[in-house]
């Protein structure tokens, strides 16, 4: 394709670039040309721009370990075009232009917003390409990170791009394989409009990864299938389950070197999360003490034992005539305990990606809430959940026993994508476990439900994407039907303004958005109190 491209567009797409970047220092790396080799005005923008609005330094080193790859243009447009909408909508207002001449977005899993800083975007995307390709950084693809179900697609908007050859560095672009977000593809004989597949993982090997990765699994295989069967239905079909308490697996074959590197970075975050809640120590002590009486005077004052008549127990001189009289035999009284011990509360917080930034608050909002319910005897379980490789993984930190060690709560890590509803209904599956009378679930999480595991109807489906107002209906649908079954559901809302319309739409009234940490017991207290005064009422 160079050789269809003069000078002078050559010399027009330096220029756009180096004045959208304001700096004429460099050589720019990517350059858009359309198909008759005329500059591409919108990308050229866009490549500019990046360099102002990021520090490209840490840009430059994300692209030379994907070009160890010999699919590297592919990963590259997967990069640019998850980039495109955040960069577009920050030139919108200086360069209006870009409104008219914008080209129809690429859809792509990769996703990125405007409050993510240089090393967070890097971080996401490698995250991704190691998440759904099998990247490790090494110039090697491990094929075990391919899902169990595949199928013939046809090729994403931006792999139409790559193949008319809008980006310069595309043009020798490699068709003959490609990695789709599902599996490894390979031309067919009908051209470049779909693939077949040529591998794929095993559910069992898929499994012996997420080991791996996340832990050893709490169930047999045997149990699990039951589970599948049960809870993985309607928009959860073909998705999978995964249930873990985080005990460590040894590390084997080519998941040691990579996964030893995830390892490193997940006990660095964990011992941020324990340092965060130790420089607050103080503050979060006077919370959980003023949380921990909030709660119990609640109990009290609604949940106190009640006396009902009954045919046994103590004899009420008010009742005894109705005896002899009137052949009753209740004319006893007995204490119902409706105390501490007739409700358990589940925590269930959200691991997804998006909550990289914030695993230190989130991390310690759980401890204080669990270990306030502890001084109040309430039992009470942690659970986080995210969703990789259409795997929907629930790890377990603590358990109803008073006795539990609530400090696990501090190894929360946050990776992968979030499957909401499968989760809330797995945890509400789980709370069948608890005696007691009254459940309640209370979720921390940003309300941003995105998982890569399409719904689908059947093997042969293409499917819809579970994002976006599909996957907060599916969440908001999975809530009620737990509200149904008595279960009490409220959220504590960890993500930013733009979300809140979500998390009213999934959780209506019942959740509460922490602004000012100090007034952390009171609202949240508040949220616990009002769902206890619907047990008493």
């Amino acid at each position: 394709m160079d050789q269809t491209i003069t000078d002078l567009q050559k010399r027009r797409a330096d220029n756009i670039i180096w004045t959208c970047a304001d700096d004429y220092s460099f050589a720019p790396d990517f350059k858009a040309y359309d198909e008759n080799g005329d500059v591409d005005l919108y990308w050229n923008v866009i490549f500019g721009s990046a360099r102002r609005h990021y520090e490209y330094g840490k840009l430059e080193k994300l692209f030379a370990m994907l070009d160890k790859y010999k699919n590297s243009a592919l990963y590259e447009a997967v990069f640019w075009n998850a980039l495109e909408p955040v960069l577009f909508r920050a030139e919108l207002s200086g360069r209006p232009v870009l409104g008219r001449i914008r080209p129809e977005p690429a859809e792509t899993q990769l996703k990125f917003d405007e409050n993510m800083t240089t090393d967070e975007i890097v971080e996401t995307a490698r995250q991704f390409f190691y998440d759904h390709y099998g990247l490790y950084g090494d110039g090697k693809i491990r094929l075990k990170y391919r899902l169990p179900h595949f199928r013939r697609v046809v090729v994403d908007s931006f792999l139409q791009r790559g193949v008319n050859g809008v980006y310069q560095k595309w043009a020798d672009f490699p068709f003959k394989y490609f990695l789709h977000e599902k599996g490894l593809y390979e031309e067919d004989s009908a051209g470049f409009s779909h693939y077949s597949v040529i591998t794929k993982m095993t559910e069992s090997e898929l499994r012996e990864f997420l080991e791996t990765k996340f832990g050893k699994s709490i169930y047999p295989a045997e149990r699990v299938v039951q589970l599948e069967k049960k809870l993985c239905t309607g928009n959860h079909k073909f998705t999978h389950l995964f249930y873990t308490k985080g005990e460590v697996v040894e590390l084997q074959g080519v998941y040691s070197t990579f996964e030893m590197h995830q390892r490193k970075r997940q006990a660095e975050v964990i011992a941020e999360n324990r340092a965060a809640y130790q420089r607050n120590l103080l503050q979060n002590r006077v919370l959980i003490s003023r949380l921990s009486t909030n709660i119990m005077n609640s109990i009290l004052l609604h949940m106190q034992p009640s006396p009902v008549k009954a045919n046994a127990g103590t004899v009420d001189p008010k009742l005894a005539w109705r005896a002899a009289k009137l052949d009753d035999e209740k004319v006893f009284t007995r204490t119902e305990n409706e105390n501490a011990g007739d409700i358990s509360v589940d925590i269930l917080l959200d691991a997804s990606h998006s909550q990289i930034s914030r695993t230190a608050m989130i991390s310690s909002q759980a401890y204080i809430i669990a270990e306030a319910l502890a001084r109040c005897r309430v039992p009470c379980r942690v659970m986080s959940f995210c969703s990789m490789s259409g795997f929907t993984v629930l790890r377990q930190f603590n358990d109803y026993s008073f006795s539990s060690d609530n400090s696990s709560i501090f190894d929360y890590y946050a990776e992968g994508c979030n499957r909401d509803g499968l989760a809330i209904r797995a945890a509400g599956n789980l709370m069948a476990q608890s005696s007691c009378e009254h459940k309640m679930l209370i979720v921390l999480s940003d309300v941003k439900p995105l998982d890569v595991a399409k719904i689908r109807k059947n093997e042969r489906d293409v499917g819809e994407s579970y994002d976006g107002v599909r996957a907060l209906t599916d969440t908001a649908h999975e809530v009620r039907r737990l509200r149904a079954d008595g279960i009490s559901v409220i959220c504590l809302f960890t993500g930013d303004d733009a979300e809140l319309p979500s998390a009213r739409m999934v959780y209506g009234q019942d959740f509460v958005r922490i602004r000012d940490f100090s007034l952390f017991a009171d609202t949240v207290g508040k949220l616990i109190i009002d769902q206890m005064k619907n047990y008493a009422n």
